[in-house]
């Protein structure tokens, strides 16, 4: 009896497109989670940036509010013109260029304490920078209370 081995063909081709296949995906996923790191630390960014630009816009408010020569305690100050209500920052310098600051809100209360008449502002302040819904989009809100209290 004559045994014929045959040499088997194809196997190795096989395993070649698995191989390529499994680091393919491999490559496609280390990549996404790449982006992904970029984009949180883009939003990371953005988001502390976003803080500080407030925080301007709202020590901008409170100077408004508090020290204008004209306005006294009672006669809607948030309102006079300039209005702080409703005013507009836009900053084009350092890390805040691009963000925009809005005083969302000026209320104006008047309190009277033993003889003492002082005001107390409520400030409303949002920036934000890119198109909402954008993905790099980021905005901050705060609401502050002043007074002119001695």
């Amino acid at each position: 009896m004559n045994i014929r081995q045959e040499k088997q063909k194809g196997f190795s081709a096989i395993i070649a497109v698995v191989l390529i296949v499994l680091f393919s995906l491999l490559g496609i996923y280390m990549a996404t989670l790449s982006n992904i790191g970029s984009l949180n630390t883009t939003q990371s960014l953005g988001s502390m940036q976003a803080w500080f630009a407030t925080r301007s816009t709202a020590e901008w408010a409170i100077y408004q509010a508090l020290n204008r020569p004209a306005c006294t305690c009672g006669t809607d100050c948030c309102t006079t013109a300039p209005a702080i209500n409703g005013a507009t920052i836009n900053f084009t310098l350092g890390g805040a260029n691009g963000f925009q600051g809005n005083v969302t809100s000026c209320t104006e209360n008047t309190i009277t304490e033993a003889s003492s008449t002082y005001c107390v502002y409520n400030l409303g302040i949002t920036t934000s920078k890119g198109t909402l819904g954008g993905i790099t989009y980021v905005s901050r809100s705060i609401d502050i209370s002043v007074t002119d209290a001695p």
